[in-house]
């Protein structure tokens, strides 16, 4: 049918007397009949004489079967989905067909049907229901709606044609030259090439399926005495295939003369949908678009069909809200309309997004003041912060939507926003979110899954919300057992940042005078295989590890003895360091003789960081000499989660000594654990370990042909997916390259890579597990670029 002939609407022709007559006879019904507005069917109220009132629609001659066999099926349907949601039941006729067909005084056939009426008034002629309130709870009605209806299929529903299907909006564009006002024929045309090249294309990526499409103000009933209780939702004749935004849009598009902000609307209704039937990103995305749309086709419907019906009979009342609805929120801007629909639903808001470079310099220096002015002078990775607001796999992306490829955060060890990990987190977080106190599945799964395995003497999990809590506990329990103060760390380590594991970082008071160091940690001198003392001795291993002693004699001197060594075993902050082979365990010995604990820091480490699950392990470190394990960063992938692993023994001892309980209000709580069980679910079903060892060899036997060409690079080491690249001004005196490590950093930020220093001349490489060659070849390109202009 063409767009011109959708535009008259034919109304059937029955007097009230003859559908009086029908209705008798077909249903058995009869009562005081009041015709309805209604756009294409002849619509009557009857109020029956039995106390039953009902609505009967007799259908447009046009109207194909199949447009009335799908609604009053989906009725049906909805009926069984939501069978408290307000929506009319079909009455069967008395020979129990769910419509019937006549014919009128021409012979022509028509179908005639009977629904429920229900009680309520008409949204749109209540005043009182303009609120954000009654918004809400029309869009959370409408999104039930959607829900109930997403897994009904009817043939028909493709082929509903009629003017106000968004999909079909193009149909309607040479209508546009009917519209008598220049200013607004112009904002039309615009819209409509607007959706021609971006809309549509992108509305027929969300989610599809039968949908109502006609939920506007004149569809919703409110309660008469409380207009903010929508209490039925009419008029299904306009359903048919196609994108659930059309509900939301169509649902939003009813305005009253007094508001001037048309993305209020919009977000009220939206986030009420969102709250029953949740949106997805492309979907809120595109909202804004999809309502300047729906009123562009309102608009031209309105002027078009002035210009053709002849009676003078509006069929829309108050029509004019449309224009000015659409001028409003063209005005409002897209990058405005769409952060305030991310806020109202919780999505991740973007940064306002302009077509001007000056737009977005000002969204960002507003945005660093106001985090300057509430969050204090936090320290950042660069010399300016990014705005990054969105992260995907190896890419993470700013507010004007650049793509910086991360080698630096280890925490998303499995790439950044793993969907396995986040529907983990979601799935739990809508069942339970509770405490270790009450005994959950999946605490227990995950603890067995993580110690599954390590030795039997590290079978029990202690679960905390950071690794410098789980640090801090270590060394907590390591003092409780052993009855002893003193700490052992090695030179340049970072173990956390309250104040005991503050006390076990000298990374942070190594420079202050040797009178303000903490009197019971002593460090060790780091093994450092480059540029150390031992760099090329054989006995490297014994000559380094014997420093543990000079250390432990110190501390005995102090007045102190140790607690536990606590060691890095990626001695990351030292530099990436790759220790001579057997060190660690000639360190374990001499501190175990010495009554102390060995704990092994994995917050770095582990989670298959250096091509073992586990770093001491790559390190060499044995597993009968480490007592504790802690972990932290990547284990959640993001999510808070810290673990202590030791052996049920020691846990018993402390627990029935000093600490007769150990409690963490979030720690272990079932969402962390649930990511957590994520995590390693997609290490093992992407074989993450084995690739990210395979990876990182490649990674660093690229980084070796870079250092045949710039002499800046002195030494390349690491393990796995850790790699540090040690930067000197001279290979033979190895002078530290301090000040062109920093400006590499900088250079390589500004090339849209992502790095960062273990040391002022050690850059720290710690991609995602996830990495393959091509990301590779991306950051040695690109660094091969930037150590050009170093030279």
């Amino acid at each position: 049918m063409s767009t011109d002939a959708l535009l008259l609407r034919n109304l059937p022709n029955f007097s009230p007397e003859a559908t009086r007559r029908l209705v008798a006879t077909r249903y058995g019904i009869e009562g005081t009949f009041r015709q309805l507005a209604s756009e294409r069917d002849l619509s009557w109220r009857i109020e029956g004489t039995d106390s039953r009132d009902v609505v009967v629609k007799i259908s447009n001659i046009g109207e194909p079967e199949g447009v009335v066999d799908m609604q009053v099926k989906a009725l049906n349907h909805i009926c069984e989905r939501d069978p408290t949601l307000p929506v009319p039941r079909v009455v069967p006729s008395l020979a129990g067909a769910p419509y019937e067909w006549i014919a009128d005084e021409r012979g022509c056939h028509h179908m005639v049907r009977v629904l429920t009426f229900l009680p309520g008034k008409v949204m749109e002629q209540v005043e009182e229901a303009f609120s954000a309130a009654t918004r809400f709870n029309i869009g959370a009605m409408v999104g039930r709606l959607a829900y109930a209806l997403r897994d009904f299929f009817h043939p028909y529903a493709g082929s509903n044609v009629h003017l106000w299907d968004i999909s079909r909006a193009l149909a309607l564009r040479p209508q546009i030259a009917k519209i008598s006002d220049a200013r607004l024929r112009q904002l039309c045309e615009e819209i409509f090439e607007r959706a021609e090249r971006f809309t549509l294309p992108q509305l027929s990526k969300t989610r599809c399926q039968v949908v109502h499409q006609d939920s506007h103000g004149g569809n919703i009933l409110v309660d008469p005495n409380d207009s903010t209780s929508p209490v039925g939702i009419i008029d299904f004749g306009d359903m048919g295939h196609n994108s659930i935004v059309a509900d939301i849009v169509t649902a939003s598009e009813t305005f009253s003369d007094f508001d001037d902000d048309p993305i209020a609307y919009l977000c009220d209704v939206t986030s009420g949908f969102d709250s029953t039937c949740p949106l997805e990103e492309n979907e809120i995305d595109l909202l804004f678009d999809a309502l300047l749309l729906r009123l562009a086709m309102a608009t031209v419907i309105v002027e078009a069909r002035e210009a053709t019906d002849e009676s003078g009979i509006p069929h829309i009342e108050n029509a004019g809200h449309y224009p000015r609805m659409m001028q409003l929120l063209s005005r409002q801007g897209r990058a405005q309309a769409v952060r305030r629909l991310r806020q109202a639903c919780r999505f991740p808001a973007y940064g306002a997004m302009g077509n001007d470079g000056e737009h977005l310099a000002n969204d960002y220096d507003v945005l660093r003041h106001e985090r300057e002015a509430h969050l204090g002078p936090i320290w950042h990775f660069y010399n300016k912060p990014l705005h990054i607001t969105r992260a995907r796999g190896a890419w993470m992306y700013t507010a004007d939507g650049t793509a910086y490829l991360d080698v630096y955060n280890n925490v998303p060890q499995i790439g950044h926003c793993h969907p396995h990990v986040a529907k983990a987190i979601y799935r739990q977080a809508c069942a339970l979110n509770t405490n270790t106190r009450y005994m959950c599945d999946v605490a227990v799964e995950y603890s067995a899954r993580l110690t599954a395995d390590l030795p039997d003497h590290l079978d029990t999990c202690i679960f905390v919300n950071s690794g410098s809590e789980a640090n801090d506990l270590a060394m907590q329990i390591a003092m409780s057992l052993s009855r002893h103060d003193g700490g052992l760390i090695v030179d340049q380590a970072y173990h956390g940042c309250t104040g005991l594991t503050s006390a076990l970082s000298n990374e942070s008071w190594r420079h202050l005078p040797a009178d303000e160091h903490p009197k019971r940690v002593e460090t060790l001198m780091a093994p450092d295989m480059y540029r150390g003392p031992f760099a090329n001795d054989p006995q490297a291993a014994a000559k380094y590890a014997a420093d543990a002693d000079r250390a432990i004699a110190t501390l005995r001197e102090r007045g102190h003895r140790p607690a536990a060594f606590m060691v890095d075993t990626a001695l990351c902050s030292s530099g990436v360091l790759r220790a001579p082979e057997n060190y660690f365990n000639l360190v374990a010995e001499e501190v175990r003789s010495a009554g102390g604990f060995v704990i092994a820091d994995e917050v770095q480490a582990g989670c298959g960081r250096m091509g073992t699950f586990w770093g001491f392990r790559a390190n060499g470190l044995k597993d009968d000499n480490v007592d504790f394990i802690t972990m932290g960063k990547p284990v959640g992938n993001g999510h808070p989660l810290g673990v202590v692993i030791l052996s049920s023994a020691l846990m018993k001892r402390f627990l029935n000594g000093t600490y007769p309980q150990l409690f963490s209000t979030f720690g272990g709580n079932t969402v962390a654990c649930a990511a957590g069980m994520a995590v390693l679910d997609v290490i093992e079903r992407e074989d993450l370990i084995r690739r990210g060892a395979a990876i990182g060899d490649y990674l660093r036997q690229e980084l070796r042909r870079l250092a045949e060409r710039h002499a800046i690079i002195g030494d390349i080491r690491g393990f796995g997916m850790m790699t540090g690249v040690e930067l000197v001004t001279d290979r033979l005196t190895k002078e530290p390259a301090v000040t062109q490590a920093e400006r590499l950093v900088e250079d390589m930020l500004a090339r849209n890579i992502l790095i960062g220093k273990g040391t002022p001349n050690t850059l720290k490489l710690r991609p995602p597990l996830i990495w393959s060659r091509n990301e590779v070849d991306i950051f040695v390109g690109a660094f091969d670029d930037s150590l050009r202009r170093q030279q």
